[in-house]
């Protein structure tokens, strides 16, 4: 009973992270980019974000603990480095990728743009920053799709 309420809050979890990167990336990220204004651009974006990145930490440490704890009751680790166990190293690894993103990286890689976009005295301009961010999210979010799919492939024993 303990694993499928674990089963049940992970992919419940996991839907709205994914779905909440999803919304970023396809629809908030792409009006952002289309706006003229260089400062409503980045405080549009900033509103976003800055409400989606700490429910994004919130969603990781839940998908994170019950992962883990679904990988451990099941015995599934002592798969994670045989060919059947693939799809799940893969999660993990995507899930690892993004902890530390979310709770370190993340401010320095922001703090870098920023100040990288002040010694440059304006010639890298907001546009180029935005278009970097967008492509990035993009990659993260096909990364983490994939990172979902693997999950299906690894539970329903396709492999």
């Amino acid at each position: 009973m303990l694993f499928k309420a674990m089963h049940i809050i992970h992919l419940l979890t996991v839907i709205v992270w994914i779905g909440g990167l999803a919304f970023v990336t396809i629809l908030a990220l792409p009006m952002a980019i289309r706006m003229r204004d260089p400062l409503q651009k980045v405080l549009f974006f900033q509103r976003i974000e800055h409400k989606f990145a700490p429910m994004a930490r919130i969603y990781n440490l839940i998908v994170g603990i019950t992962g883990f704890g679904m990988i451990f009751m099941a015995g599934w680790h002592k798969a994670l480095l045989t060919r059947q166990g693939i799809p799940l190293l893969f999660m993990l690894v995507v899930w690892v990728f993004w902890f530390v993103m979310l709770f370190g990286l993340e401010p320095f890689i922001v703090k870098k743009m920023l100040d990288k976009m002040a010694r440059s005295g304006g010639k890298m301009e907001i546009e180029a920053v935005f278009a970097r961010m967008n492509r990035m999210h993009w990659v993260l979010l096909v990364v983490s799709l994939a990172a979902s799919a693997a999950g299906l492939i690894f539970a329903h024993g396709y492999i």
